[in-house]
């Protein structure tokens, strides 16, 4: 069940901590950092917003897109790929 605990809406309410910036982003398969890291901090957000953000970026398909803890994953791994290539300029996510 979703717990509001990190998106007010479209914004995110807190930041993803350093360390889990440099284990879920750069090269490699980090599948499995991401998974713990979703664990760990309980990440989750509204399935709709999450679908919406994910399909603008037109990797996933939808039946990709309804399974909302791959979401969870997937939304955590673009956000941390982005606090790493461009430090400060994402420290809080916007659902565009």
């Amino acid at each position: 069940m979703y717990r509001n605990t990190w998106f007010h809406g479209r914004e995110s309410l807190r930041q993803l901590p350093p360390e889990c910036v440099c284990d879920c982003s750069g090269s490699g398969n980090r599948d499995d950092d991401v998974s713990a890291w979703v664990d760990r901090l309980d990440f989750d957000g509204p399935a709709w917003l999450f679908r919406e953000y994910l399909r603008g970026f037109d990797a996933w398909d939808a039946r990709d897109l309804a399974d909302h803890n791959e979401n969870r994953k997937r939304v955590l791994w673009i956000w941390a790929c982005n606090c790493a290539e461009e430090p400060g300029a994402y420290d809080y996510l916007y659902l565009e």
